[in-house]
């Protein structure tokens, strides 16, 4: 039997504008939605007004 390999998202936010919470927010509410349909949400915290999110090394949303 094959395992199924399930997508990961990547959340990238900019912590000198305070976005973890919208960050968290988006990870909490793909994670309810998709809950198993996803292998991994990940945080990563960066500067400059960045806020992306990534499925698969993919950008989805800048």
């Amino acid at each position: 039997m094959t395992e199924k390999v399930l997508p990961t998202i990547r959340i990238s936010y900019c912590v000198q504008c305070h976005w973890l919470l919208r960050a968290g927010w988006m990870a909490q509410e793909l994670l309810s939605t998709f809950a198993t349909d996803l292998g991994e949400v990940t945080l990563v915290p960066g500067t400059g007004g960045i806020f992306t999110i990534s499925c698969n090394d993919t950008l989805v949303w800048d």
